[in-house]
C-alpha cells in the first residue's frame, strides 16, 4: 500500500491539499447531520483521541463521533471478525501501514475509495544524558556508533520495532552486519514505543534507536532527561486512515474523513500528538519533522515478507 507521497531531490513535495478530499458537498453534510454519528476504529491514544474529537465536534454541531481504540496490531483482527459474523460497526478506520494493508487485502475497506495519509511517524536517536555522563559516553552520532563495544549493555531496543527493523534494512549500507553488531551489544528489550521512552527516561539503559520522534519529543518537553536527533535518513512511516466496507453512516464518515485532513484537522493531529502532517500550510514541529531533511519512508511489504522480517527481527535479538 502507497500513498500520496513523492521524494524528489530528499524533499517531500506536497500541495497544501496532498492529503484532503473534495470539499465535502450540501447535500452530503446535510445528510451527515440526519445520521448524526461517525463510528471512528482507530489506534491513535486515548489522551490525544478525546482532544480531537472535540474539535471535530466543535466545528461540526450535529454530528457525535463515537470512537473504539486499540493496538494498530489488534484491530485487523477485530474488524476483520466482525465484518465475517455480518456486523459492520466502523465508519472510519485508521492504523499503522501494515495494519492497514492487511484489512485493505481482507476486503475491509471500501474498495471506490483509496485509503488517505492521515500523519507520519518518526523514528529517532535518543538517549538520557545523565546516565551517558555517568558511565562517561558521549551521545552517538550515527546508527554505526551503536556497533561499538563501548555501547554494550547500554542500549535499549523496542522489541516490536519491525518498521525500524525494515528501514535500516533498507537504508544502511552492510545493514545485516551493522545489525548483529547492536545485537551482539546484548540491548535491553522494552515492550513497546510508550515502554522504550519511559524505561530510558528511567536510567535503564542509555540509548535507544528505536524512539518514536513524538514521544522522545514529548518526554523532552514535560522535563524527562531525554535528548534525541534524527538520523540520516530519517525513517518515516506512514499511516492512512479510510472509509469501512458497508459503513453505516457514509455520509458522516465522509464529513469525518475530510476533516481529518483538512488544515484545520491535520494542525489538530500535529498539535494534539506530536505526529507530522504532510502538508504544506501546515506548522509541524521542525525537531520532529524538517520536509527538506533526507527521509526514507518505510516500505509495506506483503504478508510473506512481513512474518520473515519479524521472525528475523525476533531471532536477531532473542525475543520469545
Amino acid at each position: 500500500m502507497r500513498f500520496t507521497v513523492l521524494i524528489v531531490a530528499a524533499a517531500l513535495l506536497f500541495g497544501p491539499r496532498a492529503t484532503a478530499s473534495a470539499a465535502v458537498p450540501a447535500d452530503v453534510t446535510a445528510a451527515a447531520k440526519r445520521e448524526g454519528v461517525a463510528v471512528w476504529y482507530t489506534s491513535v491514544g486515548l489522551e490525544y483521541l478525546t482532544p480531537i474529537v472535540s474539535r471535530f465536534e466543535a466545528s461540526h454541531p450535529g454530528i457525535t463521533v463515537q470512537t473504539l481504540r486499540a493496538s494498530a496490531n489488534l484491530l485487523p483482527a477485530r474488524i476483520i471478525t466482525e465484518q465475517r459474523s455480518g456486523r459492520f460497526n466502523a465508519d472510519v478506520i485508521n492504523a499503522d501501514n501494515i495494519p492497514m494493508a492487511q484489512l485493505q487485502a481482507a476486503g475491509a475497506l471500501d474498495s471506490r475509495a483509496a485509503p488517505r495519509l492521515l500523519y507520519m511517524t518518526t523514528t529517532v536517536i535518543a538517549w538520557n544524558p545523565q546516565k551517558l555522563k555517568a558511565d562517561g559516553l558521549r551521545p552517538p552520532t550515527s546508527l554505526a556508533d551503536l556497533a561499538k563495544r563501548e555501547w554494550n549493555g547500554k542500549i535499549g531496543i523496542d522489541s516490536t520495532a519491525y518498521n525500524w527493523y525494515q528501514g535500516v534494512l533498507e537504508t544502511e549500507p552492510a545493514a545485516r552486519d551493522l545489525l548483529k553488531a547492536i545485537a551482539a551489544n546484548h540491548p535491553f528489550l522494552a515492550a513497546g514505543h510508550d515502554a522504550t521512552i519511559t524505561q530510558l527516561a528511567a536510567g535503564e539503559f542509555d540509548v535507544t534507536p528505536t524512539a518514536y520522534g513524538f514521544l522522545a519529543e514529548h518526554g523532552r518537553q514535560s522535563g524527562q532527561t531525554i535528548e534525541f536527533f534524527n538520523p540520516r535518513p530519517l525513517l518515516v512511516d506512514e499511516s492512512p486512515v479510510a472509509l469501512a466496507k458497508n459503513a453505516p453512516h457514509p455520509n458522516a464518515a465522509r464529513v469525518l474523513l475530510d476533516w481529518l485532513q483538512s488544515k484545520d484537522g491535520q494542525q489538530a493531529i500535529v498539535d494534539l500528538t506530536g505526529r507530522a502532517s504532510a502538508r504544506t500550510d501546515v506548522r509541524n514541529n521542525p525537531r520532529i519533522f524538517d520536509p527538506h531533511a533526507l527521509i526514507h519512508i518505510v516500505g509495506t511489504p506483503d504478508v510473506a515478507r512481513y512474518n520473515t522480517l519479524v521472525s528475523d527481527y525476533k531471532a536477531l535479538f532473542g525475543i520469545n
